[in-house]
């Protein structure tokens, strides 16, 4: 039992140190739409898991007196792990407390003391600078909200190859079982801390829910429909990671069906009757 269970340990970080390297992947030039959505949606899975077990650890080691301190925090690959900086509100370039992520394995954790906070380096800086330009232009847009009761989870990319950061917006689960695909937002941040493209990603707020059947079973896959885009975007493969079964989306401009399953977008024959969105 012992040897099975370290075996299936090590494979499990070997692949995600897999996923990762394919999620840092810099965008091809010739990169296309489904290529973009299959690595970007990559990147918001791993970027976010990486958030929020790195938040439940900040939360227990920094004392609740000093969680004020808090303006955010930005994820920067390094290596096969990921680097999570939690900077200081009042002054974005000080760190408060980082931590290097590898699946949800934490290491050199450390909580800096108030008068020994290190500056925050690049690229990490510039990804700060991004999502407080991108917080700015959310405030200006009431009607883009989150479609769950509670804030949105944010993620910043690293800057792309023409210097934007791309800062995202994602409605977070807050129900077992059922899973946003309503309620996400992208805001692109030029290096010179513009607005370059701000979009959302549904015109709804909607979720797919995968509900245990009286038999026992559930759901062997999961079917939407996506008006905005000629292709599943990096929200149907970010979400389908959390669902995990395939999702089918159908695209209502091309009467078009797509495979969503494991970060991978395939484009398949047969169509189906799906919800809105």
């Amino acid at each position: 039992m012992g040897g099975h269970m370290a075996k299936k340990s090590a494979y499990l970080v070997l692949m995600m140190a897999g996923l990762l390297c394919n999620a840092n992947a810099p965008p091809a030039p010739d990169e296309s739409a489904v290529e973009r959505a299959m690595r970007r949606g990559l990147a918001l899975f791993l970027y976010d898991q990486a958030a929020w077990v790195s938040s439940d650890d900040l939360l227990a080691k920094l004392p609740a007196e000093r969680r004020s301190e808090i303006g955010g925090w930005v994820i920067s690959p390094r290596g096969d792990k990921l680097h999570v900086d939690f900077f200081e509100k009042m002054e974005l370039s000080s760190v408060v407390y980082s931590v290097d992520v590898s699946g949800r394995t934490l290491t050199d954790a450390i909580v800096y003391s108030q008068n020994d906070k290190p500056a925050l380096q690049e690229p990490a800086l510039r990804m700060a600078h991004a999502l407080i330009a991108a917080r700015a232009e959310m405030a200006r847009r009431p009607d883009w909200h989150s479609c769950a009761p509670a804030p949105f989870n944010t993620v910043v990319l690293p800057p792309e190859k023409d210097n934007v950061v791309p800062v995202y917006f994602l409605t977070p689960q807050t129900e077992n079982g059922s899973f946003p695909f309503g309620g996400h937002y992208e805001i692109d941040v030029a290096a010179d801390g513009k607005i370059v493209s701000a979009r959302a990603f549904s015109r709804s707020c909607i979720a797919l829910t995968k509900a245990t059947q009286p038999s026992g079973t559930t759901p062997s896959a999961l079917v939407i429909t996506h008006l905005l885009d000629s292709q599943p975007t990096e929200v149907h493969v970010f979400e389908q990671f959390s669902v995990g079964v395939p999702v089918y989306v159908g695209i209502t401009s091309t009467h078009s069906m797509w495979k969503v399953e494991n970060g991978q977008v395939t484009q398949v024959d047969d169509g189906a009757r799906a919800t809105g969105n």
